[in-house]
This record gives C-alpha cells, sequence and structure tokens, in this order.
C-alpha cells in the first residue's frame, strides 16, 4: 500500500517541461539530424538538466512569431534561443544562470563582391548606400534596433535566416545581418554556401546572451529550478563534453556572464 502511495505521489509531480523553439535547422544549437532526430547543443543540453530534475520535456518546433507568442501567452513553459530586451521581460524571465550562449552578429556579401562592398562605420552610412535586410523578430545588436527605431533603411523580412540567405544569394539584397555563426547553421540547407557567402569584414557587433526564457504566466518556480541545475550541472565534465560534440566551446558564456 505505501509503494503505491508513494508512486502516486511520484507520478502527480512529474513535469513535463513545454519547450518551443524555431522551426529551422539552427546548427549547431536545434537541428534534424540525417536521422530525423532532433538535437543540438541547445536540445541536448536541456534535456540533461532537466533530466537531473526528473522532468520530461517536449519540444515543439514552430515559426519565430509563434514561438514568442506561445510564450507570452503562457501556452509554452519556456523557448530556446531567446535574446533579452525590455519588450520581451514584461512576459518573460530571463536569470542570468539560464544563459545558453553567447551570440555576437556580422554583415554577410556574396563573395563575388568582397572587391566592391566593404564597411566602416557608421553603421547608419552603410544601410543608406546598400540594399541591407534583416529577418523580422529576431534580435542582432543594439544598434540595428535603434536604427529600426529610426526608421533608417534596414528592411526586416518575416522570413527564416536560411530564406533570407537564398535571397542575398539570388541578388535581391547587397547584404544581410545574423550571427557569426550562421554560415555554420545554415551549411545543410544551402550548399556550398561558406563559399558562396562571406562575412564582412571589420563587421563585426557586440555580444548578446541567448537564454532559455520561462514564461512568466507559469505560476510555479520552473526557471529558478532549471537555474540551479543548470549552474550545478555547468561544474561536471560532461557541460565541457556537450559543448566540444557540438563545437561550442567558443560560444559558451563565461563566468561573469553568468553573474
Amino acid at each position: 500500500m505505501l509503494s503505491l502511495l508513494m508512486l502516486s505521489i511520484s507520478c502527480s509531480e512529474a513535469k513535463t517541461l513545454l519547450v518551443g523553439l524555431e522551426e529551422a535547422n539552427n546548427l549547431p544549437f536545434e537541428y534534424v539530424d540525417n536521422a530525423g532526430h532532433l538535437t543540438g547543443f541547445h536540445v541536448e543540453l536541456v534535456k540533461s538538466v532537466a533530466s537531473r530534475l526528473e522532468w520530461e520535456v517536449e519540444f515543439r518546433r514552430m515559426s519565430w512569431p509563434l514561438v514568442i507568442k506561445m510564450l507570452e501567452s503562457g501556452e509554452l513553459d519556456a523557448a530556446t534561443y531567446v535574446a533579452r530586451s525590455p519588450e520581451r521581460e514584461t512576459f518573460a524571465l530571463f536569470l542570468p544562470d539560464n544563459i545558453l550562449h553567447v551570440s555576437h552578429s556580422t554583415i554577410f556579401i556574396k563573395a563575388e563582391r568582397v572587391n566592391e562592398i566593404h564597411y566602416e562605420p557608421p553603421l547608419e552610412d552603410f544601410v543608406s548606400r546598400w540594399r541591407v535586410a534583416i529577418p523580422a523578430g529576431y534580435y542582432m545588436n543594439d544598434k540595428t534596433s535603434e536604427l529600426l527605431q529610426k526608421g533608417m533603411p534596414l528592411e526586416e523580412r518575416t522570413v527564416t535566416l536560411a530564406q533570407l540567405f537564398v535571397m542575398l544569394l539570388g541578388g535581391r539584397y547587397d547584404a544581410i545581418f545574423g550571427g557569426t555563426n550562421a554560415l555554420k547553421r545554415n551549411r545543410i540547407g544551402i550548399p556550398d554556401i561558406e563559399e558562396k557567402v562571406i562575412p564582412l569584414e571589420g563587421a563585426i557587433f557586440p555580444s548578446k546572451q541567448m537564454y532559455i526564457a520561462f514564461s512568466l504566466r507559469v505560476k510555479s518556480p520552473l526557471a529558478e529550478e532549471f537555474a540551479r541545475e543548470y549552474r550545478e550541472y555547468r561544474q561536471l565534465p560532461e557541460y565541457r563534453e556537450l559543448a566540444e560534440k557540438f563545437e561550442m566551446l567558443e560560444w559558451l558564456p563565461t563566468e561573469s556572464e553568468f553573474q
């Protein structure tokens, strides 16, 4: 009888964490491998921490605007690959210990135009001279956000970054913004992308922390529990081994960033 009671209590306390992520192959963070399995540094990291908490994890892949909408409504417990902003802080909790990686952004051009297109600050002059685009709903850096608010000719497209690369290669734009790891993330979907597209020399913009953000609509302290266990997990050899497996060492947050 006692064992049945304990089992009942255990089942009632079991937690399934609903995590939203973009329906795109964002290597090496979140993608579907050749065997059809969802994997990546973020995916395996969340699964490892959740396992230590004895939680199940259900990943839901969808368009990025829908991920943000469902995080805001509380239909998702959390979402990965989320940059912190004042707007998002109104509906999501960003704890320092829940940073997944640190991202830098740059400008990409077609390799064949390397002798034609050059970058020199200020960025306002560059976007005024060239046709430049950024995917809507993605945070790149504070400067691009500032230019969009000023109404500068920096076009926001409601497409994935992979689709924006296709537009760049097709001549729709002269340059596009993306994370410094964007070429690696899109090498599966766009053959030879690393030969056709290059980052623009000198156009590196300040870093931004990428979080697993938890919905403020969720009443239980999921974010705090995840943060506590994630902090412990980072002290284990498995954390660095996971980063090495996905070639993530250069994007790991420093201990000061976790503070």
